[in-house]
C-alpha cells in the first residue's frame, strides 16, 4: 500500500514524522500530527491536506456562501477529462440552499446557532483534512474523512461524528449539518457507511478511488465488483454499457454495519485528536472530548443503531433526523396519535417501501392538489394494470386511485404524507437497492431484470461519456443514479431495454412505469422462493435493540416525511426504547409539523406553501444535545412543534421567517408534549 500523501494546500511540503500546521486564521499556534498515530488497525490513511480558509476552507471548498447562495453556476474543471480532486471535492461541497426557506438567512454556516447573527466570513474556515478509509478481511471499505478546525481549541474539545445521509459520499451533507460541528470549534469525523459515491463503469472497468479521482480497479479503491468474479463479464457483454453502484451492487449488507461504521468513525477521530501534540495543552484522552454523533436519514438509524453497539464508551451523545431505522413490530407499543391508536406499527423500511411502491403511483391521481400528481403521465395505466391482476377492484380510474389510497392508509401511511404521494410514486431504483443490498445479490444475478445505464433520447442505454465518467464522485455525489445522467434501465422490456420510467411491462403490454419490477420487489419480501429468504434474511440482520443504554438521544422527524414515514420507524422506535429501558429518560422525539424528508421538494410550487424546512431542527437539537453534555442543561421535552409554512401562491411564496420556525420548548405545553411511557407514546396535536 502506498503510503499516505501530505500535502499543504497551494504548497507543497515534505513529509515527517509530524507536519506543522500554521494557519492564517483560527488559532494563533495550531497542532501537529504524527504520521504514526496509533489508528484503528483496519483504518487506512490516504491524504492529509491543510486548508487556509481563504484560497480553500473546510465548509464551501473556498468559494464562500455569498456564490453559494447567489445561483450562479460552479466554476468548472480546468480539464473536464482530468479532474483533480480538489477540483472535484470543492464541486461536492458547492451545494445550493434555498434562501427562501432560511438558508444563509436564519440558519447555516454563515449563521451563529446561538445569535442569529451572521458570521463575518463568508462561511469560510480554515483548518486540516484526513482521507481515510477502513476495509474488513472480505475488501468491503467506507471512507472516513476527519476536519479538523482552526478553532478547535483542545481545552473545551469536542467530535462530532457525522453519518451521510443516503448513499452519499463525506462532504455532501456538508451544508445540512456538518457544518454546525465545526462552528462550534469542534473536529468532524465523517462515514459514508460503505455506499458512498462508489461506481463503475462496465465497459472499461474504470472505478473511483478514495480521493474521487476515476481510476483502474486496485486495492483500496471504492468498488470493483469485477475482479474474483467471472460471471461480470459474461453480463457486461450481453447488457454493454451498464454501470455498477456500490449502494446497490457491492454484494454487502452494508446497513447492517452501519452502526459499526459510525463507531469506526469515532475510534479514527478520537485517536487522530489523541495522538497530536498542543500547543500550552496537554494530549488528549477519551475523558477530555465530547462526542456527539449525529445523522440524517439511514444516517440516522445509523447513528442510533451506533448508540446501541456503543461497547467501549465512544459516543456522549446522539442526534438523529428522520432516521431509517428497523425495530420489530411489538404488539406492547402503541402510538396514539391525536386519539387514534395504533399498535405494532413498526415496519422495515423494504417493507413499506416496496409496499408503496406498488400502488402510489395510482393512489396519486386520488390525492387532491398533489403538486406533481401531472408529472404522472402513465399513473393511469398503473391503475388499470393493479385493477387487471386482481390487485384493485374499483371499475374506474378514479375509483382505483382511491382504493390505492385507502390501502396506503391501512398500511400505515399517514394522511399527512399525501402531499407527496406523487413525488415519491417511482422508487423501483431504492426498492432494488435496498433488495440487492439486504440479498447481497451481486450484479450479475441480474435482480428483476433491473440496471443502471446512460440513455439517450429515446431511453435506450448507450455509453456514458468519457466527462460522466471521468467526473462520477462529483456527479453522483449522492452515490445513486440520478434518472438522467444515469437511470434505471428495464432489461425486460419486451422492445429491448429501455429507461425504467419509459418501458413496457412484458405482462401487462402497457407503460405502466414497469409494474413487473415493483411486484417482482414486493415479492422479494412476501414470497418463500429463496431469492426473498435472502432478502428477510438481510433485513433481520438490522433490526435494532431499542436500548441506548442510558445514552443521550434526540430523534426529529418530520410529520410529512415521505421516505421514511414517522409511523414506521421513528414513533414505534423511541416507544419501543421506553418500553426496553423504563428507568432511564434520556430519549427526546421531536415532531415538525410540515416536515419532509429533507428539503428537496419544498421549494416546489404546492409544496413552497405547505411545507417547512427540518434540517434547521436537526441544528437546534444538536444545540440542544451540546448544552446538555457541556453544561447540564437538561435536554427540552418530547413534543410536537407547530411550525408555519411560507405564505403566498403556490410558486409565488413569501420568504420562512424565524417566526414560522419556532423554537423547541424547554417545558412543552402540555398541547403540544409528546408522552412516552412504557410503550406508548401520546401525540396530542
Amino acid at each position: 500500500m502506498n503510503p499516505p500523501i501530505l500535502n499543504r494546500h497551494r504548497n507543497a511540503t515534505t513529509r515527517g514524522i509530524r507536519l506543522a500546521l500554521s494557519l492564517a486564521a483560527g488559532l494563533a499556534t495550531s497542532p501537529a500530527w504524527s504520521a504514526t498515530s496509533a489508528l484503528p488497525a483496519d483504518v487506512h490513511v490516504v491524504k492529509r491536506t491543510v486548508y487556509d480558509g481563504v484560497h480553500d476552507d473546510l465548509i464551501t471548498g473556498g468559494v464562500g456562501m455569498a456564490a453559494i447562495l447567489s445561483g450562479k453556476p460552479a466554476p468548472g474543471f480546468d480539464d473536464p477529462l482530468h479532474p483533480s480532486p480538489a477540483e472535484l471535492r470543492r464541486a461536492v461541497l458547492r451545494k445550493t440552499g434555498n434562501p427562501a426557506n432560511g438558508f444563509g438567512r436564519l440558519y447555516g454556516p454563515n449563521v451563529d446557532p446561538s445569535t442569529g447573527a451572521a458570521y463575518a466570513d463568508d462561511g469560510k474556515l480554515a483548518g486540516d483534512e484526513t482521507i481515510a478509509y477502513a476495509q474488513d478481511t472480505h475488501g468491503n471499505n467506507a471512507g472516513l474523512l476527519l476536519q479538523v478546525p482552526a478553532t478547535f481549541d483542545p481545552a473545551a474539545a469536542c467530535l462530532v461524528v457525522i453519518a451521510t445521509p443516503g448513499s452519499q459520499n463525506y462532504w455532501n451533507d456538508m451544508l445540512r449539518a456538518g457544518y454546525w460541528g465545526l462552528r462550534r470549534g469542534c473536529a468532524l469525523a465523517w462515514t459514508d457507511k460503505g455506499t458512498g459515491a462508489s461506481i463503475q463503469d462496465l465497459d472499461s472497468g474504470t472505478t473511483v478511488a478514495q480521493d474521487g479521482k476515476t481510476t483502474a480497479p486496485a486495492d483500496g479503491v471504492r468498488l470493483d465488483v469485477t475482479r474474483g468474479h467471472a460471471d461480470v463479464a459474461a453480463f457486461a457483454k450481453a447488457y454493454p454499457h451498464r454501470v455498477a453502484f456500490k449502494w446497490a451492487n457491492a454484494g454487502w449488507n452494508q446497513e447492517a454495519d452501519w452502526g459499526r461504521a459510525v463507531l469506526k468513525a469515532a475510534a479514527f477521530g478520537l485517536a487522530e485528536l489523541e495522538s497530536r501534540t498542543w500547543p500550552q495543552h496537554a494530549p488528549l484522552q477519551r475523558k477530555d472530548i465530547t462526542v456527539i454523533a449525529s445523522g440524517f436519514s439511514n444516517g440516522g438509524g445509523a447513528v442510533l443503531r451506533a448508540g446501541e453497539q456503543d461497547t467501549d464508551h465512544l459516543l456522549d451523545g446522539v442526534v438523529a433526523l428522520a432516521p431509517q431505522i428497523h425495530v420489530r413490530a411489538n404488539p406492547d407499543v402503541a402510538i396514539d396519535d391525536r386519539g387514534h391508536l395504533r399498535y405494532a406499527s413498526a415496519r422495515s423500511s423494504y417493507d413499506f417501501l416496496s409496499y408503496g411502491n406498488v400502488y402510489a403511483a395510482c393512489a396519486a391521481l386520488a390525492v387532491p392538489n398533489d403538486p406533481q400528481a401531472a408529472k404522472l403521465t402513465f399513473a393511469a395505466n398503473r391503475c388499470a394494470s393493479l385493477a387487471d391482476k386482481g390487485l384493485l377492484h374499483g371499475t374506474s380510474v378514479d375509483a382505483q386511485a382511491r382504493e390505492a389510497l385507502d390501502k396506503l392508509h391501512r398500511y400505515g401511511f399517514l394522511d399527512d404524507v399525501d402531499i407527496a404521494t406523487a413525488a415519491s410514486a417511482l422508487d423501483n431504483q431504492g426498492v432494488l437497492g435496498q433488495a440487492s443490498q439486504f440479498g447481497r445479490f451481486r450484479i450479475a444475478e441480474h435482480l428483476c431484470h433491473l440496471s443502471f445505464a446512460a440513455t439517450d433520447a429515446d431511453g435506450v442505454p448507450v455509453a456514458a461519456s468519457p466527462a460522466l465518467l471521468a467526473q462520477r464522485f462529483a456527479r453522483f455525489p449522492g452515490g445513486t443514479p440520478d434518472g438522467t445522467q444515469i437511470s434505471l434501465v428495464n432489461d425486460d422490456d419486451p422492445r429491448g431495454p429501455h429507461k425504467d420510467d419509459r418501458s413496457v411491462s412484458r405482462s401487462t403490454g402497457r407503460n405502466d412505469y414497469n409494474l413487473d419490477a415493483a411486484l417482482c420487489l414486493r415479492k422479494l419480501f412476501t414470497d418463500e422462493q429463496p431469492a426473498s429468504a435472502r432478502v428477510r434474511a438481510g433485513i433481520d440482520a438490522l433490526a435494532a435493540s431499542a436500548r441506548l443504554n442510558g445514552t443521550p438521544a434526540i430523534i426529529v422527524h418530520g410529520r410529512s416525511d415521505d421516505v421514511e414515514g414517522p409511523n414506521f420507524g421513528s414513533r414505534p422506535y423511541a416507544a419501543t426504547v421506553s418500553l426496553n429501558e423504563p428507568a432511564r429518560d434520556s430519549l427526546r422525539y421531536m415532531e415538525i409539523v410540515g416536515g419532509m424528508h429533507g428539503e428537496g421538494l419544498i421549494s416546489s410550487p404546492g409544496f413552497d406553501v405547505r411545507a417547512v424546512p427540518v434540517s434547521v431542527y436537526q441544528i437546534r437539537a444538536l444545540e440542544a444535545m451540546y448544552a446538555h453534555l457541556k453544561s447540564g442543561k437538561p435536554l427540552p421535552d418530547s413534543q410536537v412543534v407547530h411550525t408555519t409554512p411560507r405564505t403566498g401562491t403556490p410558486g409565488d411564496a413569501a420568504p420562512t421567517t424565524a417566526e414560522s420556525l419556532p423554537p423547541f420548548q424547554d417545558h412543552a405545553r402540555d398541547a403540544d408534549r409528546i408522552v412516552i411511557r412504557q410503550g406508548v407514546m401520546k401525540i396530542p396535536s
